[in-house]
């Protein structure tokens, strides 16, 4: 397709996620958070998309900050009304209403009654700030082609515009692998049902796959309601420049910034990630020790980085507690901001990422790149990342786990090994290469779409 200034493709990128840049609460910014970022930085290079930010409405405060950074501040900004927050007052409204009907307490019925007028107010409101921007956003609507979301969801609005292409990046799967790790009124009845309705999923829309193991877990679940054809699988890339960088003044300097001293004959292993079940760390951390233990080992250091799961966190805590003189081994760095995370993969002796499911697995990845060992689990998408360029092991193998470790710290010939191994492997994964092969199929479909309605 040729593609010039007066074709160019309008594109609605939905960037909702790309709000939490601009809030001070880091927690956010996760893996998908910077999918979303470098996804679109590739989209604006490619200068075949006319593109516009469409940001859900109580999002939108955060777009004036969005605009004093020089990137951000090339596009044009659309407010959007998310049907869901409607549905859910509505749903709340006539939960109170049955609450008044069951109840006798006078006192419950003035609160259930200030409920219903606070939700009625905002349903109110919704209503007129909603009928006041559908001339501008109809307007937009019927000039566009294509809707790209990083986050699997698609606005109620844009659903009706069925001119309008839909491209939607699928995640790991995990509330329908793990629903053990969910809050219980995550999903209110049908599990599969719900999730497919959350995430969009039927057989007219686009679908990049994070992974080829991503894919298989949608196919194992919605088989019957997707079309595989229309599922393509686009490895991501790593959020940011990673490279070696073995320099133990900085690393002394970004200890320092964590309230860690640097010793120079200290050594340590690295782990990054949520501290949340599935990426294991109390079986790590017990690996860890029991390694310290069986060699007599005292100047080796385990540090985690990551920013906290609370319901998770005491299990890591109280497996920590017990560990007695050990304790002190363990070292919780906490959230660890952008800049100062490939210092500590490269000085790492190793890094650990032994992980019970990933939907792609992003740390051993950006490890790989700095420089550093990896070792990993044999699981889900981990070995579609590492290749043959670390460790695989068992996630719940004591044994292999503590024999990895050995193998890493004893032998300084293997471990430059895999750093050789594990910055080749890291060239083949780039945003560039995954927004390409995006773009072509956007192209692709776009064409036959075009093609299609001519003919008619």
């Amino acid at each position: 397709m040729c593609i010039n200034k007066k074709n160019k493709i309008n594109i609605l990128f939905d960037a909702s996620l790309l709000t939490y840049f601009f809030e001070r609460n880091n927690y956010w910014r996760s893996g998908i958070f910077f999918t979303a970022y470098n996804v679109l930085r590739e989209l604006e290079k490619q200068q075949i998309f006319n593109i516009t930010l469409i940001v859900r409405h109580d999002r939108y405060n955060f777009v004036h900050k969005m605009k004093t950074d020089p990137f951000f501040s090339k596009f044009t900004y659309l407010k959007i009304y998310d049907e869901c927050q409607l549905i859910h007052r509505e749903k709340l409204i006539k939960s109170y209403i049955n609450n008044i009907k069951a109840t006798s307490n006078i006192f419950l019925f003035f609160l259930y009654s200030l409920k219903i007028l606070k939700h009625c107010l905002y349903v109110i409101c919704y209503i007129i700030n909603d009928n006041l921007h559908t001339r501008t956003t109809n307007k937009i609507f019927k000039k566009t082609k294509v809707f790209f979301t990083p986050d699997a969801f698609i606005y109620y609005r844009i659903k009706n515009y069925t001119h309008i292409l839909k491209y939607i990046i699928l995640y790991d799967i995990m509330p329908l692998l793990y629903p053990e790790y969910y809050p219980n009124d995550f999903f209110t009845n049908d599990h599969i049902t719900e999730y497919a309705n959350r995430r969009c999923i039927n057989k007219e829309h686009y679908y990049f796959c994070d992974s080829e193991c991503t894919k298989r877990d949608y196919l194992k679940f919605f088989g019957n309601i997707l079309d595989e054809d229309k599922m393509k699988v686009m490895y991501i890339a790593s959020s940011q420049n990673f490279y070696p960088d073995y320099n133990k003044t900085k690393l002394a300097v970004v200890l320092d910034k964590y309230k860690v001293k640097y010793k120079n004959n200290n050594k340590y292993i690295f782990s990054l990630c949520t501290l949340e079940p599935r990426k294991n760390l109390v079986f790590t951390v017990s690996c860890f020790v029991k390694f310290i233990i069986k060699h007599h080992i005292s100047n080796l250091y385990f540090y985690l980085g990551g920013a906290q799961w609370d319901k998770f966190i005491h299990l890591l805590e109280e497996q920590i507690d017990s560990l007695d003189e050990y304790r002190e081994k363990i070292v919780r760095l906490g959230y660890i901001d952008d800049i100062d995370v490939n210092i500590l993969y490269s000085n790492s002796l190793f890094f650990t990422y032994i992980s019970q499911y990933e939907g792609f697995g992003m740390p051993p990845l950006e490890a790989m790149q700095a420089g550093t060992p990896v070792i990993t689990s044999n699981n889900s998408s981990l070995p579609e990342v590492v290749g043959d360029a670390a460790i695989m092991i068992d996630y719940d193998s004591e044994e292999q786990c503590i024999k990895a470790f050995e193998d890493l710290y004893f032998n300084g010939d293997l471990r430059k090994y895999y750093i050789e191994k594990g910055l080749e492997r890291a060239k083949l994964f780039s945003w560039k290469k995954t927004v390409d092969k995006m773009t072509e199929v956007i192209l692709e479909t776009v064409k036959r779409k075009d093609s299609n309605e001519n003919k008619d």
